[in-house]
């Protein structure tokens, strides 16, 4: 009665502590854990860079070409290479500058603002995706750890359920094959925690990897996750996403640069002009001008008389200005479609988290609570006891797998939306 009695007590504590986070391991914070990566993360930091960048084409794009400067020695005489010997002879230089046809520099500073602004939103995309990543793999690490605790708790349990079969065998009340039931049960569980902590393991890599530390650093215990409130409809979760997601808000700065650009393109019909200054200082001075010093300014233009060339880069740039408009519907569609799709998965995982809470969970526990008094008293065998055991064990690992899952997936809804929620 003692031995029964201490599996009553040893089942109740695995009832009350499952759901608390392991023993002597500080608890690893959601919120600081992001706030580090966001602060660490090596591919945010280099496409900061690329966004810094971008930003400096911005100037460049709409500046002038440097000016050229030209120094001449101009016809000078090969017989005594003598600059007083003739009128024609004198140093010569000139300075050039390039001036593109009006409104050519303006529509080239327009495309690189908008690639500059369209660098800066996808910055923040990629923001709301690493958040979303960090996410997904803490939620790992929390399913992890209350597997590892509740398979750590079904063993022991399961090694007391050994040691009463092994009393009632030697006294003649039991079966050996109960004993061996248990035994591969019990072995089963040792191989799961084999392979949980394995799983950890590889979810501690990359947790590491995105907080730009070593891949062997320990990473704390998970505490208990507390089921996060919902309480979005799915057409204003729409609504928000085609607002604010900042990838929308690239496309449309892609398409006002390839709008820049095709004007750009319709301006390349019209000449750029080279506008030059020269001075020749001379050293002759018995022609009929004395040996004055020439001034001499000139415009170059070029002529755009190629039609068939200027033609297909304009029809490039309106193929690829078409191309980000249709991927722009394109990803709206899909933004519309996957705010849809989480909100079902979101449903789904609260409605099964209500369930083993409120309905499953209890009734496998008042099964096994039911299966252990009739084994005490030799009313139910020692495979139902197991079996009762068992099932609560995977209702257990259910539960937490739909819990983490909904997070989960509330993390997914947060990245496609493109804004903190919860």
């Amino acid at each position: 009665m003692m031995q029964a009695e201490r599996v009553a007590l040893t089942f109740a504590l695995c009832l009350v502590t499952w759901f608390s986070p392991a023993a002597g391991q500080t608890p690893l914070s959601l919120p600081a854990l992001i706030d580090e990566v966001m602060a660490n993360n090596l591919d945010l930091a280099a496409m900061q860079h690329h966004v810094k960048a971008a930003q400096t084409l911005v100037s460049q794009a709409g500046a002038l070409a440097d000016p050229t400067l030209k120094i001449d020695f101009r016809n000078v005489p090969t017989s005594d290479f003598d600059f007083d010997s003739t009128p024609m002879s004198g140093r010569e230089i000139s300075i050039t500058q390039q001036f593109p046809y009006w409104g050519k520099r303006g529509a080239r500073e327009r495309r690189a603002r908008h690639a500059a602004a369209a660098a800066a939103i996808s910055h923040a995309d990629h923001q709301s995706a690493v958040v979303n990543v960090v996410k997904q793999a803490y939620f790992a690490l929390v399913f992890m750890d209350r597997s590892i605790e509740i398979t750590q708790k079904n063993e022991a349990l399961l090694g007391d359920f050994i040691r009463i079969s092994q009393t009632k065998y030697s006294v003649g009340t039991g079966l050996q094959q109960d004993i061996l039931k248990a035994q591969v049960s019990l072995s089963s569980l040792k191989n799961r925690l084999i392979v949980l902590r394995h799983r950890r393991l590889r979810i501690e890599a990359e947790v590491n990897g995105l907080r730009n530390r070593n891949p062997r650093a320990p990473v704390g215990a998970t505490p208990a996750v507390t089921q996060t409130p919902y309480t979005y409809d799915t057409e204003s979760l729409q609504r928000a996403a085609l607002e604010t997601r900042p990838m929308l808000a690239a496309l449309e700065e892609q398409i006002g640069s390839w709008r820049a650009a095709e004007d750009l393109a319709r301006k390349a019909s019209r000449p750029d002009f080279d506008v030059s200054l020269a001075y020749r200082q001379r050293d002759f001075t018995g022609d009929p001008v004395e040996g004055s010093d020439f001034l001499s300014v000139g415009v170059k233009l070029n002529l755009p008389i190629y039609r068939g060339r200027i033609e297909d880069q304009l029809a490039e740039t309106r193929a690829h200005l078409r191309a980000v408009e249709v991927e722009f519907e394109s990803m709206r569609q899909q933004v519309a479609t996957q705010v849809q799709q989480l909100c079902v998965d979101v449903s789904m995982h609260a409605e099964q988290v209500d369930l083993f809470k409120t309905a499953i969970i209890p009734q496998a526990n008042q099964s096994l609570s039911s299966a252990i008094s009739g084994y005490q008293v030799d009313k139910v065998d020692f495979l139902t006891l197991l079996n009762n055991q068992v099932t609560l064990f995977n209702f257990e690992i259910d539960y937490h797998r739909h819990l983490t899952d909904y997070e989960r997936k509330l993390a997914q809804l947060e990245a496609v939306i493109g804004k903190r929620l919860f």
